[in-house]
């Protein structure tokens, strides 16, 4: 249950008169912003208001303006672009003007960033002191390698790092660059092991075994066993000739049943010094590179294609190269969904639709440029199941048995036959694909069927061929004024047959008439382009239609003209006034040039007597009405026809045979 909220009534200041009219302006207000909120502001020009209490209630508009400023706790005034407002709420009192807090919104905290947290103390580095009872030996210098060892001087070691002998075992500190001995062998052990490094000379020998008699340690025994250090220093170097040896007393405390155990010096071989042999670089492999700066890059460029594409270690699709062992490979499954789906879109499809839709692929993922070249390579390999018929920037893929993209009044065969005077006029090969836009004009036979001459004009817009066995491309074309897009399927030239550009005879059925002006644009995209024509206010005209519903002939039928058009191509009943009820030429006879240029005469010539007069632009474009004709092509057949004469002005004379 909802209860209803009572209005509380402001209290108006002043005298009765000024409260009567705040309280009628306030009313005013109310009623001008019912569905606001309690606290949201209502605004009218001060104007305005006292316009309409002045109109309504008959008060002055001084009087207005005395009860708004006697009342600033209900009416507050506030000028905005040089206009005065009087403003208040719902609930009598002006807006508060304080503002929004955001000090913690989410927006002030998602851009302020945390201060960085301090990091801790870092702990000292715990570091490992060795005990002072262990001895180090030094490796004493033994000069150069050729040097003799002729004098070994044995001196006692400091006081501070004592040598610790034990009347069983010796356990020197290994060095690093003296030879490591297992310290768990007893002396004698040690030195039988160390002896036979040293390659001395007998002379040597018996100087060594002189030197250990004669400096043999006494052994005093004692009632309890007591422990006496022994200094020892490690051999040193110093001169070729050998000096005696000076042993250090070792005093020793044992058992009075146990021999002391005198070792003798312990002598350390020279470090042998290895010199490594100079080691030499493998030598740099030469390769010849010819001179290319006399050659022009697209030279240089087929070159390289033509020996790649020689090698099967390779795959290339469409300008692009990779080892054909990195390329990801379909299935067979893969290949039947593509083609299973294909056949279902009832159209050509993409790469980058059958990645997407077929392998899962999405088109941010890293995989995706590769996998389109995976698509594109594999189904080129497949002649018998995929079709490409595509462009560098748009790559169409196709199978059998898609409905024709176009009209079906004519074959397409037929149509390459009656355009295969478009070899002979074709734009040269640097041409092609270098233009960005280009005019054109309808004439009747494109606008019946819905197409397009791959003239020489046309050459220079659209794209060529990715390679050399393809024989059609889809394009699609964008018309900006009605907001559609068409597939337009490009029949490419062949030996025997003409190119041309199918798939448009919607958009002129709704949109043109034979004759109309239109412009084609190219695109960054080389496979998609865009159509527009120049609107005009609507004409009534009465213009020619081909009526093939029983028996084929053509009829003039009222029609409205909603596009600019060229009068020289328009065929209209005023121009052409005998064309009505014609009926199309034969197949047989519309094949030959010629001969439909002679019906031509005979349909729209000036009859006297028994020749026909007609100009050359009323020629051009009723012969287009059965078959395409160029201006270049027109004037070929009635120059070599022997019954056509002119006058040098663009009017012919046919004369008709008896």
């Amino acid at each position: 249950m909802v209860a209803e909220q009572a209005t509380r009534e402001p209290d108006f200041t002043g005298t009765r008169k000024f409260k009567t009219i705040g309280a009628r302006a306030f009313e005013v207000l109310r009623a001008h912003g019912m569905f606001m909120s309690g606290n949201a502001p209502i605004r009218i020009p001060v104007e305005e208001l006292t316009d309409f209490l002045v109109d309504k209630d008959g008060v002055k508009k001084a009087d207005v303006l005395t009860a708004l400023r006697e009342n600033p706790d209900i009416f507050a005034i506030e000028t905005r672009d040089e206009v005065e407002y009087v403003v208040t709420t719902r609930e009598g009192h002006p807006p508060n003007a304080g503002t929004l807090g955001i000090t913690h919104s989410f927006a002030e905290r998602f851009m302020t960033p945390e201060p960085k947290p301090v990091r801790p103390v870092r702990p000292p580095v715990v570091r490992v002191r060795v005990d002072p009872n262990w001895a180090t030996y030094a490796v004493p210098d033994f000069g150069d390698e050729d040097d003799t060892v002729d004098e070994v001087d044995i001196v006692a070691a400091s006081a501070d790092a004592p040598t610790h002998l034990d009347a069983e075992t010796v356990a020197p500190e290994p060095s690093l660059t003296a030879p490591v001995l297992d310290q768990s062998l007893p002396i004698v052990d040690l030195v039988e092991e160390a002896a036979p490094l040293v390659p001395a000379e007998p002379a040597a020998e018996e100087q060594l075994e002189e030197v250990v008699a004669a400096t043999q340690p006494e052994v005093a025994v004692e009632a309890e066993p007591e422990p006496v250090a022994a200094q020892v220093a490690e051999p040193a170097i110093e001169s070729v000739e050998t000096s005696p040896v000076a042993e250090p007393e070792i005093e020793q405390t044992v058992e009075p049943a146990v021999e002391p155990v005198v070792a003798p010096p312990l002598v350390v071989p020279p470090v042998a010094q290895v010199v490594a042999p100079p080691v030499t670089a493998p030598p740099t492999p030469t390769f010849r590179v010819s001179d290319l700066s006399a050659y022009a890059d697209e030279a240089v460029a087929a070159a390289i294609d033509e020996r790649l594409a020689s090698d099967s270690r390779f795959a290339h699709f469409a300008g692009q190269w990779m080892l054909e062992e990195r390329v990801p490979r379909l299935s067979r499954g893969d290949l039947r969904r593509m083609k299973e789906y294909i056949q279902e879109q009832e159209q050509p499809l993409t790469d980058t639709t059958l990645v997407q839709d077929i392998l899962n692929v999405r088109p941010n993922s890293v995989e995706f440029p590769l996998m389109q070249f995976a698509v594109n390579f594999r189904l080129s390999r497949e002649h018998r199941d995929f079709d490409f018929v595509g462009t560098n920037g748009q790559r169409f893929w196709s199978t059998s048995g898609l409905p024709q993209i176009g009209t079906t009044r004519r074959k397409p065969n037929e149509i390459g036959t009656d355009y295969r005077f478009l070899l002979d006029e074709g734009a040269s090969a640097d041409a092609v694909g270098t233009a960005t836009s280009i005019d054109h004009v309808l004439s009747f036979y494109e606008h019946s069927l819905g197409l397009l001459p791959y003239d020489a004009e046309m050459q220079t817009l659209l794209p060529r061929q990715v390679s050399d066995d393809q024989r059609a491309a889809v394009l699609t074309f964008e018309i900006p004024q009605s907001y559609t897009t068409y597939l337009v399927e490009l029949r490419y030239p062949t030996p025997n047959r003409g190119g041309f550009l199918l798939g448009l005879d919607d958009f002129y059925a709704d949109n043109l008439v034979p004759g109309a002006m239109i412009s084609i644009a190219a695109t960054e995209n080389d496979g998609h382009f865009r159509i527009e024509y120049l609107p005009a206010a609507d004409q009534n005209a009465r213009l020619m239609e081909l009526d093939d519903r029983r028996s084929a002939r053509y009829l003039f039928r009222p029609a409205t003209i909603t596009c600019e058009v060229d009068p020289d191509w328009l065929i209209s009943e005023d121009r052409f006034p005998r064309l009505g009820s014609e009926r199309p030429l034969d197949d047989k006879v519309r094949r030959r040039p010629e001969a439909v240029v002679d019906a031509t005469f005979v349909r729209i010539g000036i009859e006297d007597g028994d020749s026909f007069i007609a100009s050359f632009p009323d020629l051009l474009a009723a012969v287009n009405i059965e078959r395409p004709f160029s201006p270049t092509l027109l004037r070929t057949v009635l120059e070599q026809d022997a019954r056509v004469t002119g006058d040098g002005s663009d009017t012919y004379t046919y004369v008709a045979a008896s």
